[in-house]
């Protein structure tokens, strides 16, 4: 039945997101606590995202990318499909956004006053 497998997806998506966040936080959370050194923090966060980048490999799998305005003129091209390295990609967006914020920290306050703009 269509609905329920609807539900299961959209439980999957929600519980993927959710394990991400939380392994986000414990990251955060021993950083503090036990001061990492910059080789755990990089494997964390690319850990972290594998339970989101797995459930869209399972239930989307779309890897196409739409090509920026000059591109497409020439290459005669406008979808573009990476394939496994959309994975590589979203990975190490992760491992980007995390250390960012990171950084951001270090300054007092500063990460707190991103939600504001």
């Amino acid at each position: 039945d269509d609905t329920s497998s609807t539900m299961l997806t959209n439980l999957s998506l929600y519980l993927s997101a959710l394990l991400s966040i939380c392994c986000m936080i414990l990251l955060g959370f021993t950083d503090d606590v036990l001061n990492l050194r910059w080789r755990h923090k990089l494997v964390l966060p690319t850990v972290a995202s594998l339970p989101i980048l797995m459930v869209y490999y399972v239930t989307y799998g779309n890897t196409n990318i739409v090509l920026p305005f000059p591109v497409p003129q020439l290459l005669n091209v406008n979808v573009f499909d990476l394939g496994i390295f959309y994975y590589v990609y979203m990975g190490m967006l992760a491992v980007f956004c995390t250390n960012a914020i990171n950084i951001l920290a270090g300054v007092n306050g500063v990460e707190c006053g991103q939600k504001y703009r």
